[in-house]
């Protein structure tokens, strides 16, 4: 196995410097469940460059894509982007798998029994994954009267009421390390109660939320919660969850009262190379402290106006003192960005321009069945072998089936589509957007490397769900997939055609809602061979 040749051309722009670092995983001592930790360290600087904490062994792969993490994006905030001259680990099996994949790199691969440094940081990460929840104090014992009333006061206000979870609202602060954060509010749904507040650190993370909403939550089954916590752990925010809770929990000294109900305050973090933690460093808690102040007096001097509107255009500036140092305040900047909120929403003058890219609904014969495949390993081999048109893609090693998404239609016409697909350099990619409006329909698309958009069919509810399954199977292979054009729509082989009957194979990737036609066009090799 070895890196992309793009993901190897990007690293080497990384300045390496002559830097030894250790890295390797462990199973974590645990009382109730099995935990696991891997992780890169930096002994010069005593830091850690990358770090994952996971129900499973880490295997080699998750080791390598830790040490990409730890090279381009090192989690210490001190730590600069860089490629060491040398790692170390302490196993065989290991050292032998990346020694071949860093190669390109020029970093070299020492195997050493015993890591002294990576034992004493693995204790310690076991020490702080088996203490009890209870033990961990997720405010710095300084903020948390502060908390108590500040989050009282904050909670109360009908700001919950007024603002939904798609109106913003933008903080700035030149002293905080985060300077720019984009305030979200969480309202209660239904029968749940629970309501809270999300800090997302700068405008990119807002829109890769948003983004994550519009275009693979659509997509994701209710009960793979693996690839639900995957896009979770995507966002890169703070977080303040105000819970129900049982009156045992009133001695908590994080609880309230609102209203007649008993709460109680969970903040936490979540970052894409840090994953989620329940707890605020001082700093943040000051941050986030300093944020809330703010919002109350921002609601409080505006609140008028969103009546009369539904969001006004405002941006109003309030001095906040530290909760904590006396001397110490802040100049906060509180705005509205009712143009975000179009984005978002979806502007109909906006909408309409995203819909003005043009799709070609004639590329596909309209007697044609699309059909949902999975090739397993062998299979696909004996496929790519028979078919006229081949184009060929990244194909995971290890695989139990592969999705193609087939284009059935008539002899002739079938050939005809497969010359065209040959002719337009491919298939870039293949991709879903979902319709506005109320009746939830998809269309499914296929943008060539002549940058022209094929509508290839649209789904309902009703009958979309071999495509959810499908694409499910196909984020299983991280967005790998076929789009294949076969003949035989009667007969016996209607709806399963045989290899012979399969004309062209294209290898090629899913992306949800995505389209890009300013791009140049890129055509890639087409093999082509005469049956």
């Amino acid at each position: 196995m070895s890196l992309p040749a793009a993901t190897i051309r990007r690293l080497l722009n990384v300045p390496q410097v002559a830097a030894i670092w250790v890295g390797g995983g462990r199973r974590l001592d645990s009382e109730n469940d099995e935990v696991f930790c891997a992780a890169w360290l930096d002994p010069k600087d005593q830091g850690v460059r990358s770090m994952e904490v996971g129900q499973f062994p880490p295997t080699p792969e998750q080791l390598m894509r830790l040490l990409v993490q730890a090279i381009e994006y090192p989690r210490h905030p001190q730590a600069q982007p860089c490629r060491p001259h040398t790692i170390i680990v302490d196993d065989r099996e290991l050292q032998f798998f990346l020694r071949g994949v860093v190669a390109p790199l020029d970093i070299q691969v020492e195997y050493q029994a015993h890591i002294p440094l990576l034992a004493e940081f693995f204790e310690f990460i076991a020490a702080e994954v088996t203490s009890d929840d209870e033990d961990i104090e997720v405010l710095p014992p300084e903020y948390v009267s502060l908390y108590k009333q500040k989050i009282r006061e904050f909670a109360q206000l009908d700001i919950w009421r007024r603002l939904d979870s798609l109106t913003p609202l933008k903080l700035h602060c030149d002293a905080w390390d985060s300077s720019t954060l984009f305030a979200v509010l969480v309202n209660p749904q239904g029968a749940n109660r629970d309501f809270g507040l999300m800090l997302y650190r700068g405008e990119e993370a807002l829109r890769n939320f948003w983004q994550q909403i519009d275009q693979e939550y659509p997509y994701i089954d209710e009960d793979d919660d693996e690839r639900l916590e995957e896009t979770v752990l995507r966002n890169d925010c703070l977080f303040l969850n105000f819970s129900e809770v049982d009156e045992e929990d009133l001695g908590n000294d994080l609880s309230f009262v609102l209203k007649g109900h008993l709460y109680t305050i969970e903040p936490g973090v979540i970052h894409p190379l840090e994953g989620m933690r329940p707890f605020y460093a001082p700093e943040e808690a000051e941050m986030v402290y300093v944020a809330i102040e703010a919002l109350i007096k921002f609601w409080k001097k505006t609140k008028k106006q969103f009546e009369k509107e539904e969001c006004p255009e405002l941006d109003l500036r309030f001095k906040i003192p530290s909760p904590r140092h006396s001397a110490l305040s802040y100049q906060v900047h509180v705005a509205t960005v009712p143009e975000m909120m179009a984005e978002i929403n979806g502007d109909p003058e906006e909408s309409e321009s995203q819909h003005q890219i043009p799709i070609d609904t004639e590329a596909i014969p309209g007697e044609a069945y699309i059909l949902f495949k999975l090739f397993p390993p062998k299979e696909l081999q004996e496929l790519q072998a028979a078919v006229s048109y081949h184009q060929r893609g990244e194909i995971p090693e290890a695989f139990e089936g592969y999705p193609v998404l087939t284009i059935q239609t008539k002899k002739a016409a079938a050939e005809t589509l497969a010359a065209k697909i040959a002719e337009e350099g491919g298939i870039h990619h293949l991709t879903v957007f979902p319709l506005s409006g109320s009746e939830q329909i998809v269309m499914l698309l296929a943008q060539t490397n002549a940058n022209h958009l094929w509508l290839l069919d649209t789904f309902d509810p009703e009958s979309g769900s071999l495509l959810l399954d499908w694409i499910k199977e196909v984020n299983d292979l991280e967005g790998a997939c076929g789009l294949a054009v076969a003949y035989g729509m009667t007969g016996k082989t209607r709806m399963q055609p045989t290899l012979k009957q399969i004309v062209g194979l294209f290898e090629t990737s899913l992306v949800f809602s995505f389209v890009d036609t300013q791009r140049p066009p890129t055509p890639q090799p087409i093999e082509i061979s005469k049956r």
